[in-house]
């Protein structure tokens, strides 16, 4: 399908879903008939359109992406709450805490706060939340303020953190007088479409495909859970993708302490982002966890020192209310184990889980244990409301396994249930269990898909080039390691290359041994007689055989350990060609004169229509397709060429940071002001040759 037909489909996809965002919150309550039917069919488009906006042109797509946020949540922001009535008790907490009252302090119909009271959220007509007279206040003797309240649970105290708290404050403040509840549902939509926002930045940083913020931006549980319920762990969510974007690339203590800080808001908006945290302890666990705990402990303390264990609020007695305290709410437990052992059995089976995730999750991709964490947690706990699945939705949007969204789809599963008549206990343990079978059923597929196929030894390229081959399996990845003199840093380079990933030294002339130490190093050494780092670039590609091929300077500058991020995109089919944007760790990495070459060219690649600010040496795509390109540059126009081939050929260009670091030995290039002239003059040329 051509793009443009993919981009007309997509933006009537999404016109679609809006109308039926809108139809679902003004056809009354969700778990009735025609409501359902609207539901239905918003999740059926939702996954049209997630599937559509994947060929579409990733600008175009980003367009789509928050114009669509916006417009599903606007559309679920035009009606009253439909759903949860939670919002009430944050206009509330929001007045509260703006006439000077701590929120923990009092319940809402406490005599304290018998002032604050207002036709909207004490109206004189009943509600299904009354005091009637003679309530014991919990606080002190007396009693509480009869009447009733469109305010949850009002003889309770508030149970939300504090960080949750000064954004209720927040949107209390900008709210104009007597605006109600679209305030507060308006913030919600906004919430979500910063969080879209967020992922489309974060995705196109960390080198993975921005289009997949749509798994988040179209999704009619956050529609209707940020939109229309205005639940704040839509928060937590926004606070949590920027964590773990900044704490994937966190190479300084610097961006480890931002990390850090930014997850302990998520936690302190939300506190179910706390499972996000074993997977991010994998690089520097200490200063993660204590500046996350710090950050949490700090926006508790001025609440501590005012009202004390108040605090807690109605904490305990919701756990008790969902079941949690009696084990009857882990409702999947509960089919295998006696009721009594079930709260064990959850805390065993996360604590297992959290081991595992830390243990095994990997640093620069924190998102996929995450949302394993996650994942599990919600299976496990069953929670009986569907904005628990917010946290989830995001990690997904992060990761790309959509498979996980079926437990976003579980309680509407109860919904159903409930409209036929049935038990909505065993309508909502039927719907995570179906949840648990598509996940464990996708996730056995991924596996046998993605195991090694071991074959024969590889056999030696037909090119003229003197090959040195190890017996070996067939890589996953080539990566071609352009080599002149490099015996210093061959040691360390060859040390750090992936599991699954082939090094192929290209020996260009070395005069210092690297190709014979490359050798017993267990490297595929290729002897390139042609001088220039466009021909040893090539003979390295045409002694590969793995799908993709990854190029890598050779001299110590860069960490070969990155290689599965510019890979990584390759291999799941998001990108054509990943370009390693470098990020020097000092100032020493990168020299002035290179730096300011390199700018220029960036300008006038942007100016040609390719989104890069770096021809970066750490480069991937697929093998087949780049032998395509016919470039026939041999010296330093290697890489430009290349680019300037895959732009004409309308491939997917990315790019991804990557640490850059002082080479080890002397420079032959970019180190000099002559080799980075002679860098300069050759990509003129190739520059003329292919925009005249």
């Amino acid at each position: 399908m051509h793009h443009r037909t993919r981009t007309a489909a997509t933006t009537l996809a999404i016109i679609t879903l809006t109308w039926l965002i809108w139809e679902l919150v003004h056809a009354g309550k969700p778990d009735a008939w025609p409501g359902l039917g609207w539901l239905g069919g918003a999740w059926a488009v939702f996954a049209a359109a997630a599937w559509l906006v994947r060929g579409v042109p990733v600008r175009a797509a980003a367009v789509l992406i928050l114009a669509g946020c916006a417009a599903v949540g606007l559309a679920a922001a035009s009606n009253h709450q439909t759903g949860s009535d939670d919002q009430y008790r944050y206009i509330w907490d929001g007045k509260v805490q703006a006439a000077g009252i701590d929120p923990y302090a009092y319940v809402p119909s406490a005599p304290q706060l018998a002032g604050l009271r207002d036709p909207f959220l004490w109206p004189a007509h009943r509600t299904g939340w009354c005091i009637a007279p003679g309530v014991a206040d919990p606080d002190q003797p007396g009693d509480l303020v009869p009447g009733c309240s469109l305010i949850n649970r009002p003889a309770v105290h508030t149970i939300y953190p504090p960080v949750a708290e000064a954004y209720f404050l927040a949107v209390h403040v900008v709210s104009p007088p007597g605006s109600r509840y679209k305030p507060i549902q308006f913030a919600g939509a906004g919430l979500a479409l910063l969080t879209a926002a967020a992922l489309l930045f974060g995705l196109r940083r960390l080198g993975r495909d921005p289009r997949s913020a749509a798994l988040w931006a179209w999704c009619p549980l956050v529609a209707y859970e940020s939109g229309n319920g205005a639940h704040v762990d839509v928060l937590g969510a926004l606070f949590t993708v920027c964590a773990l974007v900044v704490l994937a690339r966190a190479t300084t203590t610097r961006r480890t302490i931002f990390g850090g800080l930014l997850l302990g808001l998520a936690i302190g908006a939300k506190l179910t982002p706390v499972f996000v945290g074993p997977a991010t302890l994998r690089r520097k666990p200490l200063i993660v966890t204590g500046v996350a705990a710090a950050t949490v402990a700090l926006s508790y303390l001025p609440h501590v020192i005012a009202v004390g264990t108040k605090v807690i609020g109605f904490l305990p007695g919701y756990f008790n209310e969902q079941g949690y305290s009696a084990g009857g709410g882990y409702m999947l437990l509960s089919v295998f184990l006696p009721v009594k052992w079930t709260g064990a059995a959850a805390a065993l089976i996360i604590a297992a889980t959290a081991l595992a995730v830390y243990r095994s999750a990997d640093p620069d991709r924190p998102w996929r244990g995450a949302l394993v964490l996650t994942g599990v947690m919600l299976l496990v706990t069953t929670p009986l409301f569907g904005w628990y699945a917010l946290l989830l939705c995001v990690l997904v949007a992060l990761d790309g396994r959509v498979e996980w969204l079926a437990i976003a789809t579980a309680v509407h599963v109860g919904w159903v249930a409930k409209a036929l008549g049935w038990n909505f206990v065993e309508g909502q343990r039927l719907g995570y269990g179906l949840a648990l079978a598509i996940i464990a059923a996708v996730s056995l597929l991924r596996f046998w898909a993605g195991r090694p196929q071991l074959t024969a030894p590889v056999p030696a390229s037909p090119t003229p080039t003197d090959i040195q081959e190890p017996a070996m399996s067939m890589p996953l990845v080539d990566v071609v390691l352009p080599c002149l003199d490099e015996a210093g840093a061959l040691p360390y380079v060859l040390s750090r290359m992936p599991d699954g990933y082939r090094a192929i030294v290209v020996d260009n002339g070395s005069t210092d041994g690297s190709g014979a130490l490359a050798a017993r190093l267990g490297a595929l050494v290729v002897t390139e007689p042609r001088k220039g780092f466009g021909a040893a670039c090539h003979a390295g590609l045409m002694a590969a055989t793995a799908p993709v091929v990854c190029f890598c300077d050779c001299d110590g500058s860069l960490d070969p350990q990155h290689l599965p991020r510019v890979a990584d995109p390759v291999l799941e089919g998001r990108s054509d060609l990943v370009l390693g944007r470098r990020r020097p760790v000092t100032s020493r990495a990168w020299p002035p004169h290179a730096r300011a070459a390199n700018v220029l060219l960036a300008f006038r690649l942007r100016r040609t229509g390719v989104a890069v600010r770096d021809l970066g040496p750490m480069r991937a795509a697929r093998r087949e397709a780049l032998l395509g390109l016919g470039v026939k540059d041999r010296r330093s126009g290697y890489p430009l060429e290349t680019v300037l081939a895959a732009k004409r050929a309308r491939w997917q260009i990315t790019e991804i940071d990557v640490d850059y670091a002082p080479r080890t030995g002397k420079s032959k290039v970019t180190g000099t002001v002559g080799g980075t002239l002679r860098a300069i003059k050759d990509m003129n040329r190739v520059w003329k040759e292919a925009t005249r």
